[in-house]
């Protein structure tokens, strides 16, 4: 009686897959686990192919602008090159004809104060002992960053020079005139709308004093290394600026009548 309850216990309780595997007349069946396995394999096979695609696109679209920007930038620095060209044959037939008017009044005091006038307001070529300053950016300097040189830094640093009594200024040969405006166009920084490489080189001309009793220019430029890491130096030797370009109103417009 035993046996049997036994045998009837160990049959309700027995493993119907392995009696079904040791079984060769049924046909296997794939878990359904496993084809939701590989139908998410291909899912997120073909998201990420979309977005390789997707990114390789973007790239190249940037890529193609930044080379479209580029192409116009060298573009238009072509044009305005040729522009400086014509302005400067047109400004050498004036000083041709001014020295001509001055040879009939040479040593006069109107002469002199041509020729003075013609050096402060960066028209004519000057020279003589002065101050050469090199200022670059910060080692390691990221894009965007404080601890690259900014226009006005080389704004500060030019009125300083005026300050110390230079008689002329040029940065990076870009001669200084009563026209001409230091600013930043992105990363660059523009003088006379040319865009300057680093490092930075600005010339001066005239008795200049590095050393004021408030800092002076070297004071400003301990004051840039200290806070932003820039590096600079100064050298005292004689400088040779070249002229500046002759810049003239195209127009004037009357803003009141006169009583």
């Amino acid at each position: 009686m035993n046996t049997v309850i036994e045998r009837f216990i160990r049959e309700a309780t027995e493993d119907d897959y392995v009696r079904g595997a040791t079984d060769d007349q049924r046909p296997a069946r794939r878990p359904i686990g496993s084809v939701l396995v590989l139908l998410g394999v291909g899912v997120l096979g073909l998201v990420t192919a979309l977005a390789v695609l997707a990114t390789r696109a973007s790239v190249d679209d940037r890529q193609g602008s930044r080379t479209e920007l580029v192409a116009r930038v060298v573009a238009l620095s072509d044009r305005i090159d040729e522009q400086q060209a014509m302005v400067g044959e047109q400004a050498a037939v004036v000083e041709s004809l001014q020295a001509d008017l001055l040879e009939f009044d040479a040593g006069s005091t109107t002469s002199v104060l041509l020729r003075d006038l013609g050096s402060v307001s960066g028209i004519a070529e000057v020279s003589g002992p002065g101050l050469v300053i090199t200022i670059d950016d910060s080692p390691g300097a990221e894009p965007g960053s404080l601890n690259r040189v900014l226009d006005r830094d080389i704004q500060a640093i030019v009125n300083e020079l005026w300050r110390g009594g230079a008689r002329g200024v040029a940065v990076n040969d870009q001669r200084l005139t009563q026209a001409t405006a230091i600013r930043g166009a992105g990363e660059a920084i523009l003088v006379n709308y040319h865009p300057l490489n680093r490092p930075y080189t600005v010339s001066a001309v005239g008795e200049i004093a590095s050393e004021f009793p408030d800092g002076g220019l070297r004071g400003l430029l301990d004051d840039l290394s200290a806070d932003y890491g820039l590096v600079s130096t100064i050298e005292k030797r004689d400088v040779a600026l070249p002229e500046g370009e002759v810049r003239t109103p195209d127009a004037a417009t009357i803003t009141g009548e006169r009583e």
